[in-house]
């Protein structure tokens, strides 16, 4: 079966993240988002890809990595839509293939249940589903007697006991391009398809997260970090005799983790990362590769993209630091947000984030905080900036 993986468009909504950097670039304990689909994929057996892009650095990515199974296909508009028109010359030969959001964080098991669902089932079509709170922000699908019979776009007011949010992952006839040229858009085309084709469901109950806001970087490194169980560090890392190291972590080659650093797992440290001494990195914290944190810093549940530094005596909690972004010495970042304060979907992160509502800082690429600044929760600082 062939495969077709969405990964354009300008991920608006990640910014500042995304500002001048290809949202399904930025990593996740160590991986791009895309590879999260792409690896699925693949381990459930899908070897004939093909990849929507819009940005070049994208492109250059899967053909280095998975030229292999993928070839590419570029998008001319910035809709889902658009994405899967540009490609729908690829699939008027098969009668069914998998439709998947290069944007989703989730286990291998995630895409193997959908194809098992697909064999066992022997319906036309399968839609992936998982339970959200916050059911606004998703296309829903209503389900009876583990059958779709319908799908809705960000409604309003949803029944919980009868809706699940569509999860990014299908198998659909090749009869959906056809709804599409009559300008509908997916849920809408959706819709119509299951009235006409029997659809069954697939519904995901383990981790799953939708990378569409900055702070979905903190939750997927909760949950990927989440599932390691034991340490794998490189022998090409240098790990000073006087680090300590507790609990389950990654640290690769050419890492180098300075004298008296504490680490306490789940961590991920990246290729040639550096970790200065007497600094502290917490639980569900990803340092990526080439990242630098300074001399006697405290980390908590955040992540620190590729080439991105903090300096010296730096308190950073529940925060993202974009590409190559730079944190001057004695910044301090405060994370506890005001109790009346609404943060788009933000639910995921509960569970994660105990007792109070916590977010930090989230910096687009090349962006800078001056030293010795406080900074207060729930910053949004833009790309190829300087704050204050």
């Amino acid at each position: 079966m062939k495969a077709l993986v969405l990964a354009g468009g300008k991920g608006l909504k990640m910014y500042p993240l995304s500002q001048g950097y290809p949202k399904v670039l930025l990593r996740v304990a160590g991986k791009p988002v895309i590879d999260y689909s792409i690896s699925g994929l693949i381990d459930s057996g899908i070897t004939d890809l093909t990849v929507v892009v819009s940005d070049d650095r994208v492109e250059e990515h899967i053909v280095r990595k998975w030229g292999m199974y993928a070839s590419v296909v570029y998008q001319e508009g910035e809709s889902l839509e658009s994405a899967m028109q540009a490609a729908s010359s690829y699939f008027r030969d098969v009668e069914n293939f998998i439709l998947a959001y290069g944007d989703i964080v989730a286990p291998k098991s995630f895409y193997k249940l959908l194809i098992d669902t697909f064999v066992s089932s022997g319906t036309s079509s399968i839609l992936s589903t998982v339970p959200v709170v916050d059911i606004e922000d998703y296309g829903v699908a209503i389900v009876k007697e583990n059958k779709v019979v319908d799908v809705y776009h960000k409604p309003q007011r949803m029944s919980k006991a009868s809706s699940y949010a569509l999860a990014g992952a299908y198998i659909l006839p090749k009869a959906i391009f056809d709804y599409l040229e009559e300008d509908l858009v997916l849920p809408e085309a959706l819709s119509l398809l299951v009235k006409k084709y029997e659809s069954a469901v697939s519904h995901w109950t383990g981790y799953w997260v939708d990378i569409g806001y900055p702070w979905d970087i903190i939750a997927a490194n909760y949950y990927v970090l989440g599932e390691l169980k034991e340490s794998v560090i490189s022998s090409k890392a240098h790990v000073s005799s006087t680090a300590v190291i507790e609990g389950p972590v990654i640290i690769e080659e050419g890492a180098f983790i300075d004298h008296n650093a504490v680490i306490k797992g789940p961590v991920y440290i990246g290729k040639n990362a550096f970790v200065g001494m007497n600094t502290f990195i917490r639980k569900y914290t990803s340092i990526e590769e080439s990242a630098v944190v300074g001399a006697f810093c405290e980390i908590k549940r955040s992540s620190f993209q590729k080439e991105a530094s903090a300096g010296s005596y730096s308190l950073i909690v529940d925060s993202v630091l974009g590409v190559k972004s730079v944190i001057e010495p004695r910044v301090t970042i405060l994370s506890s947000l005001p109790e009346k304060k609404h943060i788009l979907r933000e639910l995921p992160l509960q569970g994660i984030i105990k007792k109070k509502r916590k977010l930090g800082v989230f910096l687009g690429s090349k962006a800078r905080i001056k030293a010795g600044v406080v900074v207060q929760p729930y910053t949004l600082i833009d790309a190829d900036t300087t704050f204050p």
